[in-house]
């Protein structure tokens, strides 16, 4: 057993997160936190996401999300869902791009019930016949609904473009058709081949010592295979060699616009904080942003525009987004445009700048009220591998960025006003120079 505590004050600590490797060589990251009997867990099988789902079976890792728990070890899916809601315990599984996470949460008293139905949940699950094909036909009905969905389309359509011929560009939800050809058996084939302890990140948070912790973790999953049988890699996504333009028509009173600029900024390079700041005086701000102040209070062409940073494992970038009537469409891109270039040759206003960062700064504390906000924390920042003070750093960190950082950073960013991909789903001007597409991707 080791652990090992970031060296600072601890007084100045974001989050107490302590790092122990468990007898079985487990390595898990740890908040205790005593105030309440609860205990909640957060872990990944790191790259064992979407973009491992075989061709023409897309949505395989969607549909083992939903059937995990639905019936494992000598508990069918009545006994099993049974089992949790009697005592109160949440179970949860999520297929990201990226990797295969799931979460459970429960009162101490109920530990013992909660990490035996994970464990079965891992290593036995049943993929009951009616369990699968109810989940499936769920899927499919989601799939169906959707289509009707203005932002669901244009980022259908986006993922199409933007990522071309790489995993991130098909559906993770799967297709009609995909979905249908999804079996027990490459269910049990992929748990089989992901779900292994090289690919195990865990996070834990709550009312347990160190001690209970780590034999816990062993307990669940201690069992599972140490290699995967996977050793593959996949590149990293290479954006469009030209500026795209995409839309897709159907009747609808406002049209959504998302706008993509791919990045070189990752959460270890020494941009990093320079562009968060950027990014909040941008769009990520609500009200306080440059893009709300413009084109929401000066322009009225939309009800709300915002920016958001994407970090992904073969991809980073930043993403525009809003929703405006049709008419409004090229008028709002060009505000966009006029916002972004005086971001690249003014210095940001330094009583803005000071707002900005003192969100920032007093933001961060106010995440971690939860054991479920501690330990996906814990789980989110080894995924990103950061090291476990990483949070301790920010506030000094956002403290430093200057007006020059931030017209720097907007400068290395939006080298060209355009963006890299846009694409517009609902009322279309027939003057709008896009090419018109009459399908969606991913959805048959």
């Amino acid at each position: 057993m080791t652990s090992m505590a970031y060296a600072t004050d601890q007084t100045d600590r974001i989050l107490d997160i302590e790092t122990y490797t468990t007898p079985k060589g487990i390595e898990v990251w740890h908040v205790a936190d005593h105030s309440l009997p609860i205990v909640t867990m957060n872990f990944a099988f790191r790259g064992a996401g979407a973009v491992r789902d075989p061709e023409g079976k897309i949505g395989l890792g969607q549909l083992l999300s939903n059937t995990l728990d639905e019936g494992a070890g000598t508990r069918d899916a009545n006994a099993y869902q049974e089992a949790l809601q009697d005592h109160a315990i949440e179970l949860y599984f999520n297929n990201s791009r990226d990797h295969f996470a799931g979460k459970i949460k429960t009162l101490k008293r109920h530990s013992d019930l909660a990490f035996e139905l994970l464990y079965d949940a891992l290593h036995t699950p049943l993929f009951e016949d009616e369990a699968l094909n109810r989940m499936r036909h769920a899927n499919i009905m989601r799939i169906k609904s959707s289509v009707s969905k203005p932002n669901w389309i244009t980022s259908r359509l986006m993922n199409d473009v933007y990522f071309g011929d790489h995993p991130y560009a098909r559906n993770s939800g799967g297709t009609v058709s995909s979905l249908q050809k999804i079996s027990r058996d490459d269910l049990q084939n992929f748990v089989k081949t992901y779900f292994t302890r090289d690919r195990l990140v865990v996070g834990v948070a709550g009312d347990l010592s160190s001690d209970e912790m780590m034999t816990m973790v062993d307990r669940v999953f201690g069992d599972l295979p140490m290699k995967s049988e996977d050793t593959s890699d996949i590149d990293r996504v290479q954006a469009p060699a030209n500026n795209v333009k995409i839309a897709y028509r159907f009747d609808s009173p406002q049209s959504v616009v998302q706008m993509i600029w791919p990045s070189s900024i990752t959460k270890e390079d020494q941009d990093y904080y320079a562009y968060r700041v950027m990014n909040y005086m941008l769009g990520g701000g609500g009200f306080s942003s440059f893009l709300m102040e413009e084109i929401r209070e000066k322009k009225g062409l939309t009800y709300g525009i915002y920016s958001n940073p994407v970090f992904m494992k073969y991809d980073d970038y930043l993403v525009v987004e809003s929703a405006t009537s049709p008419e409004n469409i090229a008028p709002m891109i060009e505000a966009i445009q006029t916002v972004l270039t005086d971001m690249k040759t003014q210095l940001v206003d330094g009583g803005m700048l000071v707002d900005a960062k003192n969100y920032l700064m007093g933001a961060l504390p106010l995440r971690f009220s939860t054991t479920q906000s501690l330990s996906g924390t814990a789980l989110r920042m080894q995924l990103d591998g950061r090291h476990q003070g990483a949070l301790d750093e920010w506030n000094s960190n956002i403290k430093q960025v200057t007006a020059e950082d931030v017209q720097r950073v907007a400068n290395k960013f939006f080298k060209t006003l355009d963006a890299k991909a846009t694409v517009i789903a609902g009322a279309i001007p027939d003057d709008l120079e896009f090419e018109i597409v009459d399908t969606v991707p991913g959805v048959e």
